[in-house]
């Protein structure tokens, strides 16, 4: 009764997988992107104005779609976690991971005991309020997490967090792996270049999937040949953005 989680079985592919971030907290615009053919959509609980409430409407908003729903959380709380997942939540991405021992704890905070600290409850959205039988015993396979490098020390234990077993991949924040290395804003400069293709490279190695944001299309395809098969090529926001200032601009230019 429940999909399977296509997202988890291309990255194992190593699939190329595109997709967008969203902002803006708004059921409808999460909607219409839903609908445009991205192979996911991240729901941006660390820098945006969701609450679970909210991000319980954008996973609604996205379940019609051929999509999946990603979220992203604040921080790696157990107890979020498990609200989280008990909300349908199934493809998560944790911020500013440092150590193999912070994947280790969040994957058993995905999982129930006796292989973790996930806590029970028998009717949730998570299993369809009960519907879906065996639920507690398959969730682990439908489970995609994402542990981000955002650090130099990220950078330096990529290999042994993305080693650690139950972590499906890497996702790379360019633009706070910037700020860690000194060169804040520039995300293109040679170091920070570097921090990210030894990144990818620790990462393969581990046979797991990497991700990355790119500001724009040569930048994108530039990820995709240095190894990341999971990329995201906009948001809500920037879309809105550009979308309305283009506009404006051909009526003041004229």
């Amino acid at each position: 009764m429940l999909k399977a989680n296509s997202f988890k079985a291309g990255l194992a592919r190593d699939e190329h997988q595109f997709g967008l971030w969203c902002s803006l907290a708004s059921n409808i615009t999460t909607e219409i992107l839903a609908g445009a053919g991205y192979d996911w959509l991240t729901v941006d609980m660390e820098h945006s104005p969701f609450d679970l409430f909210s991000v319980l409407g954008q996973l609604q908003a996205i379940a019609a779609y051929d999509v999946e729903a990603l979220v992203r959380l604040p921080s790696a709380d157990a107890t979020l976690i498990k609200q989280l997942l008990d909300l349908g939540a199934r493809s998560l991405v944790f911020p500013n991971i440092e150590s193999a021992q912070q994947a280790v704890d969040i994957v058993s905070a995905t999982r129930y005991p006796p292989h973790g600290i996930r806590g029970m409850a028998a009717i949730q959205r998570a299993n369809r309020y009960g519907r879906v039988p065996g639920y507690v015993q398959n969730a682990v396979n439908d489970l995609c997490l994402l542990m981000q490098v955002e650090s130099a020390e990220g950078v330096a234990q990529a290999a042994d967090i993305a080693g650690v077993d139950g972590v499906d991949g890497i996702f790379i924040g360019p633009n706070d792996l910037a700020a860690s290395l000194g060169f804040i804003g520039r995300a293109d400069e040679p170091v920070v270049q570097d921090a990210i293709a030894q990144t990818i490279a620790a990462t393969r190695r581990q046979g797991k999937a990497v991700g990355i944001l790119a500001p724009n299309e040569t930048v994108a395809r530039r990820y995709l040949d240095m190894g990341c098969s999971m990329v995201g090529v906009g948001s809500d926001q920037g879309l809105l953005i550009r979308a309305a200032d283009d506009l404006i601009a051909k009526f003041r230019s004229a």
